[in-house]
C-alpha cells in the first residue's frame, strides 16, 4: 500500500513536467518578419525560443540591415540547437518584374554565406510568394500558376547550389489547384511537396477537430508527405485576422492553443508531422 502511495505520488509530481515537454513538442518552428527587431531584442527572442522549444527560425531578409546583425544572431541560435532559415518572398515574384527581387535574393544569400564562418550561416532557404493574392490568379489562373512554379523550381535549383535545403509556405488548398503545363499534370500541393525538401501548411484554424479544423484541412498534404518521404510542417496563426472567428488564435490562451496542436499530434500518430507558429511577434504576445 506504502508503494503504491508513494508510486502514484511520483507519477503526480512528475505530471506538469510531462504535460509540458508534450506541448513543447507543438511549436517547432516560427517566422521573424522584422529582423531589425533582433538589434534590441535579440535576448527576449531568443530566450523565447529555447523556453517553447523552437527548433527552426524562418528570418526575414532585408539587405539594408547590416551583416553582422544576422551573424550575431544565428551564432546565439545555433548555440541552442536552432536552424536559421533564410527567409523571403512575395506574390509579385511570380510576375517578370519579381524575378529580378529573387535573383537578388540569392546573389545577397550566396555573398552573406561567403563571408560568414560555418556557425554564422544560414541553414536553409525558405520562401512564402503566395501567387493567390495577385489580380491574375483569377484573370489568367494558368499562366499565374506557371510563373508561380517557374519561381519555386528555379529557387529550388538555387538552394541546391548553395547547398542549402529548401522550404515554402503554401495554403491547405493547393491540393485543389491543378495543372497541366511543362511541369506535367497534378496539382500545386503534391508538385510542390515532390519538389521541396518540405512544405509549410498554412492550416489557419484554431481548433483541431471538425470538417474546418486542423485535423482534416492537412489529411491530403499528410499524405502526400508520406509518400514522399518528405517532412511536413503544419503551421497555425496567432495574430489577428478579420476572415473569421476560426482562423486565428488571436486572444486565445498559448495554453489553449497547445492542447488544440496536441490533439492535431495524436490524430498524425508515428509521422514526420511539425508545428509552426505565425508569427513570433503575435505569438510572443499571447496569454
Amino acid at each position: 500500500m506504502k508503494k503504491s502511495i508513494v508510486l502514484l505520488l511520483s507519477i503526480w509530481m512528475m505530471m506538469p513536467t510531462m504535460c509540458s515537454k508534450a506541448a513543447a513538442m507543438a511549436t517547432d518552428a516560427t517566422w521573424i518578419w522584422n529582423p531589425w527587431s533582433l538589434r534590441t531584442e535579440e535576448t527576449k527572442i531568443l530566450n523565447f525560443l529555447v523556453e517553447n522549444n523552437v527548433k527552426q527560425v524562418y528570418l526575414q531578409i532585408d539587405s539594408d540591415l547590416s551583416n553582422r546583425v544576422y551573424q550575431q544572431f544565428i551564432t546565439k541560435a545555433t548555440a541552442e540547437n536552432i536552424e536559421v532559415y533564410a527567409l523571403d518572398g512575395a506574390p509579385n515574384w511570380a510576375t517578370k518584374k519579381g524575378k529580378t527581387k529573387q535573383t537578388a535574393f540569392f546573389q545577397w544569400i550566396k555573398a552573406y554565406q561567403s563571408k560568414s564562418s560555418a556557425n554564422q550561416q544560414f541553414q536553409g532557404i525558405h520562401l512564402d510568394v503566395e501567387p493567390y493574392i495577385l489580380s491574375s490568379w483569377d484573370a489568367d489562373r494558368s499562366s499565374t500558376v506557371l510563373s508561380y512554379q517557374e519561381v519555386i523550381k528555379n529557387s529550388a535549383n538555387q538552394s541546391a547550389k548553395l547547398n542549402l535545403p529548401f522550404t515554402i509556405d503554401m495554403p491547405f488548398w493547393f491540393d485543389t489547384i491543378n495543372f497541366q503545363n511543362k511541369f506535367g499534370k497534378s496539382n500545386l500541393a503534391k508538385w510542390a511537396i515532390n519538389l521541396t525538401d518540405g512544405v509549410t501548411v498554412m492550416a489557419y484554424r484554431n481548433m483541431a477537430a471538425g470538417e474546418n479544423g486542423i485535423n482534416a484541412l492537412v489529411r491530403t498534404e499528410w499524405k502526400y508527405a508520406q509518400n514522399a518521404k518528405k517532412s511536413l510542417t503544419i503551421a497555425v496563426e496567432t495574430g489577428q485576422s478579420d476572415e473569421g472567428s476560426h482562423i486565428s488564435f488571436y486572444k486565445k490562451s498559448s495554453a489553449y492553443m497547445k492542447a488544440e496542436l496536441a490533439k492535431v499530434n495524436k490524430a498524425y500518430p508515428e509521422s514526420n508531422v511539425k508545428f509552426a507558429v505565425h508569427y513570433i511577434d503575435s505569438w510572443m504576445k499571447m496569454k
